[in-house]
């Protein structure tokens, strides 16, 4: 029984221990409710958040989705540009005067150079290509806080070489596209140039640039998050509408006319020394400009180191033209009659008191002459008294007729429309300064179109210089002979005729103002202007001028209109001395490209002058000059001829002839 007793003890004690050590079920049941509170809030956490999830995707791909994708799109999605080629320029001749090529250009990552560390090694090896003068620039685009910098320096092909072989991190080559003119300064200011967007900003390339540039495209397309600004990747490959290439314009210019006006205007300049000057070489029968030349210049491949580089004298510059314009005067006078060819003026002996404060002079004593002798000797004198058998509303008329005071519809920006001041403001000196080419003013263009409507037997045509556009295939869709604009009749042929034939007088008379612009083995029809340059500050300068002269070769069928204009020469100032003799060279040198068959032995035989008898000094001058005795010595002359052979049914140039021999 002890022993039981004993267990049971033993057994009792170990069991109130393990009872100790169990915890009450009271306790576990505190213990089992918190841990569900727990897991019920974690639970509910859960829940919640993917309850938040659920909602967050629901708002970002159904509620909030175009929002989002429209961000999406403007982080990643771009406009890639399909680039339109722009036009080629060429000549009458298809020779290439503009294209299109690619020029390399150093790209710079200066984020990537200074991850690197490698700034100074590349700041030096550009400087090794460039030099000290370019450490600056240089120097500021490392220093940007960028990952794309494209350096505006040029690269030649050594330098492209040196690039790719260095391998330098974050330097490397990009091209751009790039306009050359390969005949360098030929034509410069027919041609212009571009900027660095590739729009024209000058000459055909400003003039006609729609034409030229073409019509780009546009594709939507993704950008990489590598490759410094980005690999482009189609989307669709569907650009909004298809790239339109720009058109080749074809000039009227003809490049070998254009060189020999080039050089012979740079050998005018050599000479004279002049401010500026213009050479214009013009088809009458078509209006066709074949060289336009100016000085100074500029070669369109590089950059300008000035302004009035660029500046086109021919079409952008208006001077007084002077006595050219006389051949305008007469041919107004003879097409509304009020004079006739034969019909003869006295010239005042070279000084005339046209008002009580104004007089008018000629550089020669001269009485009597007829129309031919009077544009011969380039008589201002007697040009007033032509001007005043039409009257001031007359004159204004004929002269707005040619189309003078408007600027001609040439392909070219900036062309000027000179000034003709309406007659109601002209005071009586100032409208007999108008029928002698003063008191107005306009461009070497305007003179030369004028001037080739009277060689065109009255009809103008206007200028140009483009000939043609063509498309991507070659064919033209538009042509000046086609689509330009149609003549335009402005007096009569036999007016036109008449005149032309009066002004071959100016050239080949013994007297004429314009001796030096003969050319053998031709007739030439031309007028010289002597021009005083006019003082802004009114009035003119003592001491500068213009000096021009224009002509048609040859006068029995103009085929060319060439005009010299000189803007203030030094050592010299009158047309027949500093213009004249760059017209025969220029002429000389196209009509023989051109095939011009000679006209004879005639061309160059000067026509007599008859001399009024009111200066005894002049007639014997002239006397002695032809080696031979008037008839009564000691008498007063009237007149002297050489004789008077018959001149019915022949040519002007024919009837010289003939009055040689006699």
């Amino acid at each position: 029984m002890s022993k039981v007793r004993d267990n049971v003890d033993l057994i009792a004690s170990k069991g109130a221990r393990l009872w100790r050590s169990v915890p009450h079920i009271p306790e576990m049941a505190s213990d089992l409710r918190s841990v569900r509170r727990r897991s019920t809030v974690v639970g509910a956490l859960v829940v919640a958040g993917l309850l938040g999830m659920s909602y967050r995707a629901w708002d970002i791909c159904v509620r909030r989705h175009g929002e989002y994708a429209a961000q999406g799109n403007r982080q990643q999605l771009r406009t890639y540009t399909l680039e339109a080629g722009r036009g080629n320029i060429v000549d009458r001749n298809h020779i290439s005067m503009a294209v299109n090529d690619r020029l390399d250009r150093i790209v710079l990552n200066p984020r990537l150079i200074r991850s690197h560390g490698r700034t100074d090694e590349v700041m030096a090896f550009l400087m090794g290509m460039y030099g000290p003068d370019q450490a600056e620039y240089i120097a500021g685009e490392l220093e940007r806080d960028k990952a794309y910098r494209k350096l505006r320096l040029p690269v030649d092909d050594d330098m492209a070489a040196a690039v790719r072989a260095a391998k330098l991190p974050g330097v490397r080559l990009e091209q751009d596209p790039h306009r050359v003119y390969p005949r360098g300064g030929l034509a410069s200011h027919v041609l212009g140039r571009v900027n660095a967007q590739g729009q024209g900003n000058l000459g055909i390339e400003l003039g006609m640039n729609e034409t030229l540039a073409g019509r780009e495209a546009s594709s939507p397309a993704y950008y990489a998050a590598f490759g410094g600004k980005g690999t482009k990747l189609l989307v669709d490959g569907h650009p909004d509408h298809a790239v339109s290439h720009g058109q080749t314009v074809v000039l009227t210019i003809d490049s070998a006319i254009q060189a020999m006006a080039e050089e012979e205007i740079d050998t005018l300049v050599r000479n004279w020394h002049p401010v500026g000057a213009s050479i214009l070489v013009l088809d009458p029968k078509t209006g066709e400009i074949l060289a336009m030349a100016n000085r100074p210049s500029f070669d369109p491949n590089h950059s300008v180191a000035s302004a009035s580089q660029t500046v086109n004298l021919a079409v952008q510059h208006a001077y007084e033209p002077g006595s050219t314009l006389k051949a305008i005067t007469v041919a107004a006078a003879l097409e509304q009659g009020t004079i006739r060819p034969d019909q003869t003026f006295f010239c005042e002996e070279g000084r005339w008191q046209y008002t009580p404060r104004h007089a008018i002079r000629d550089t020669k004593r001269k009485g009597w002459l007829d129309v031919t002798e009077i544009l011969a000797v380039s008589s201002n004198i007697c040009t007033t008294k032509i001007y005043e058998t039409l009257g001031k509303e007359s004159l204004y008329r004929w002269i707005r007729r040619f189309h003078f005071g408007e600027a001609p519809q040439v392909q070219l920006p900036g062309v000027t429309r000179g000034l003709v001041a309406d007659w109601h403001k002209w005071s009586d000196i100032q409208a007999a300064n108008v029928s002698f080419g003063q008191g107005m003013s306009a461009s070497p263009l305007q003179v030369a179109a004028a001037f080739a409507a009277l060689a065109n037997g009255g009809v103008y045509r206007v200028p140009t210089v483009v000939a043609q556009i063509l498309d991507a295939d070659g064919e033209p869709v538009w042509d000046h002979e086609r689509d330009g604009v149609p003549g335009e009749r402005i007096v009569r042929k036999g007016t036109a005729d008449t005149v032309l034939e009066m002004l071959t007088a100016v050239v080949h008379s013994r007297d004429g103002t314009g001796k030096n612009a003969r050319i053998e083995g031709y007739t030439i029809a031309g007028k010289t202007s002597t021009a005083q340059k006019a003082n802004p500050k009114g009035g003119y300068f003592e001491d500068q001028y213009y000096a021009s002269f224009v002509g048609a070769v040859p006068a029995s069928d103009p085929r060319l209109v060439i005009l010299v204009s000189v803007d203030n020469p030094e050592g010299g100032h009158y047309g027949n001395d500093v213009a004249a003799p760059t017209f025969a060279r220029v002429g000389t040198r196209a009509l023989a490209y051109l095939g011009v068959p000679e006209e004879g032995s005639q061309a160059n035989v000067p026509k007599p002058i008859a001399i009024a008898a009111d200066d005894p000094e002049l007639v014997d001058g002239f006397i002695a000059d032809l080696d031979v005795q008037p008839d009564l010595p000691g008498r007063r002359v009237v007149e002297f001829t050489t004789g008077l052979p018959d001149f019915t049914g022949l040519t002007l140039a024919q009837a010289l002839s003939e009055a040689e021999k006699a």
